[in-house]
């Protein structure tokens, strides 16, 4: 039996140390950040479009973390039905990031794709890293789907 890695580091419970992992991440890409008593924003230019790409990441009280995608846009109320059906193509094609129509009761609703995590897991660092990595190029992709093929 070989012997174990003893160089690897040790996974983190992800609802105690979320927060910290989210700003270590950011902090390693020098990405500002902010953070406050219940999420951490991270904005970031998109570098192919002249757009943004907000991560909020944050917890529900179901024991997850949420972490909501945006880009820097509102819909305009005759984009709603074209935004839900956009939707609702993403998620049967690609699922992951989940796309909805957010705030859709004020006068400012917007898309958004979710990705969520259990905080009970553990993960090491360079793991959640990696996954935060992977939620950026999933924002990217999905809203430039959104723009590209349904002109939103």
């Amino acid at each position: 039996m070989p012997a174990p890695d003893t160089t690897s580091e040790a996974p983190m419970p992800l609802a105690a140390h979320w927060r910290q992992l989210v700003c270590s991440w950011a902090s390693g890409h020098r990405w500002p950040y902010e953070a406050d008593a219940s999420s951490v924003t991270i904005e970031r230019d998109a570098p192919e479009a002249a757009w943004k790409i907000r991560l909020t990441v944050t917890t529900t009280g179901n024991g997850l973390l949420i972490v909501l995608m945006t880009d820097d846009r509102f819909l305009k109320g005759d984009q709603l039905a074209l935004a839900a059906a956009a939707a609702n193509a993403w998620n049967t094609y690609r699922l992951v990031p989940m796309l909805t129509v957010f705030n859709l009761t004020t006068a400012r609703p917007y898309l958004a794709g979710i990705r969520t995590l259990p905080l009970t897991c553990a993960i090491p660092r360079a793991d959640f890293h990696t996954a935060a990595d992977r939620w950026v190029t999933e924002a990217r992709e999905l809203f430039a789907w959104c723009r590209e093929e349904c002109r939103l």
